[in-house]
């Protein structure tokens, strides 16, 4: 990536926040603190729990929604054997942990439940805990270290900022060093964070990695620089 090129798009940004009345990014951040004032692995009733910390009055869509959904199946598989699941979220939170590793046994862990649901007579063919679902439970656990999984506008991103050897969709460590680095680059720019607070403030007024998913989402949508 070219710091010149990060920069232009940074103004961009900036100019994007200065002038915008309705910010679309806004569902992110109501759901995200509503997570926060809900998600508790140690709740007896893990299903409830679950239920009340995946709840938007704006936008479901970072879920898929209430049906053929992440969040149903997974509602499924802690009816199924919540323990299992309470261990799954554990390791899947463990930093002492390689992240791909992380991330692909938490899938794998959803494979083996589906399969035991579809044993049952359950006619589920999908449990839809992708990457992006997967970094959403790491994103809303621990947002400033965490950003979401959104590879389509990265990957144009990424082109734009003139990186010469562009992740692959499944290379998620590479994915999440390089949002860690312009997270970096944007968080030096105090106004720049600043403007992003006061912008969805009314939701969630920390610091956050998610504004790197905002910059990219919103710059890779604009006209070239």
């Amino acid at each position: 990536m070219k710091v010149d090129s990060i920069n232009a798009y940074k103004e961009e940004f900036r100019e994007h926040l200065r002038i915008t009345q309705s910010y679309n990014e806004l569902y992110k951040y109501e759901s995200l603190a509503n997570f926060r004032k809900h998600w508790d692995l140690g709740a007896l009733d893990l299903g409830a729990m679950y239920e009340r910390s995946f709840q938007s009055e704006l936008s479901a869509r970072l879920w898929g929604g209430s049906q053929n959904s992440a969040k149903s199946m997974m509602l499924q598989f802690i009816e199924k054997d919540k323990e299992f699941v309470r261990s799954m979220f554990r390791d899947l939170y463990n930093e002492n942990k390689d992240l791909a590793m992380r991330i692909n046994r938490f899938k794998l862990h959803c494979d083996e439940l589906l399969a035991e649901l579809q044993s049952a007579g359950k006619q589920d063919s999908h449990h839809f805990h992708t990457d992006e679902e997967v970094f959403l439970y790491l994103s809303f656990n621990d947002p400033e270290s965490y950003p979401l999984f959104q590879y389509a506008h990265f990957n144009i991103m990424m082109n734009r900022l003139e990186n010469r050897n562009v992740p692959e969709e499944w290379e998620v460590d590479r994915y999440y060093k390089l949002c860690k680095g312009l997270y970096t680059l944007l968080s030096r720019d105090g106004d720049l964070v600043q403007m992003h607070i006061e912008k969805r403030g009314q939701y969630y007024d920390q610091p956050t990695m998610i504004m790197v998913n905002d910059f990219i989402s919103i710059c890779s949508q604009g006209p070239k620089v």
